[in-house]
């Protein structure tokens, strides 16, 4: 999109600000969830710098789902074509929010397109498509705010997790660790449960 209609800075300051509230409940989310993950792949990924591999795949990855689900395939270093149809299984809705905002940002560069694409998980997605800003400028700043803020939750969060089980492993038998962690898998779906829940019930208050 063109950079020939600049955004007042004072504007700039309000959309940052609105990101960052309307953000409030990812990053209370984001962050837990991404420890839960750091965790597991430091105790049960079985990898040498696990806060190095905890950054690279909170920052490419993004979904929690994967991020979790990869874990054993991490450890039983399962061939790229399996990480493949697995990335691929799980992100295939994700599709369908890219083919939903084309439209509102066909004017934008290639690189920052693809960027707010690939951070359209069901929190942005959400987010972005009820935004206030209907002025495309703004618009496509408060995305853009609201992407990298999301994307950094989730990256802190996973690197946490992986530092802190790195840390203990020195001080605690990591047999014990693995032994504690079991089950940590099942956040996620128990997450996915309350955010359905949610919905639902906000559905019916809706219709009453």
């Amino acid at each position: 999109m063109p950079e020939s209609v600049a955004i007042p800075p004072r504007e700039r300051r309000a959309i940052l600000r609105r990101a960052f509230i309307d953000s409030l409940p990812v990053l209370m989310g984001y962050t837990t969830m991404g420890f839960v993950a750091g965790v597991l792949l430091a105790a049960k990924g079985d990898v040498v710098l696990a806060p190095l591999w905890a950054f690279l795949t909170s920052a490419l990855w993004v979904t929690g789902t994967l991020s979790i689900a990869g874990v054993p395939e991490i450890a039983a270093r399962a061939p790229l074509v399996t990480f493949a149809l697995l990335t691929l299984a799980v992100n295939f809705r994700y599709s369908f929010y890219g083919f939903t905002m084309l439209k509102r940002w066909q004017r934008v560069p290639f690189l920052h397109k693809a960027y707010l694409v690939l951070m359209l998980t069901d929190e942005n997605y959400a987010l972005e498509a009820a935004c206030a800003y209907h002025d495309p400028e703004k618009n496509l700043r408060y995305c853009t705010v609201l992407s990298v803020l999301n994307h950094s939750y989730w990256v802190v969060g996973v690197v946490v997790g992986a530092l802190v089980v790195s840390v203990l492993g020195h001080l605690v038998d990591p047999a014990v660790i693995r032994r504690y962690t079991n089950g940590m898998e099942f956040s996620m779906a128990a997450l996915f449960i309350v955010i359905l829940t949610d919905q639902i019930r906000a559905m019916k208050t809706g219709r009453r």
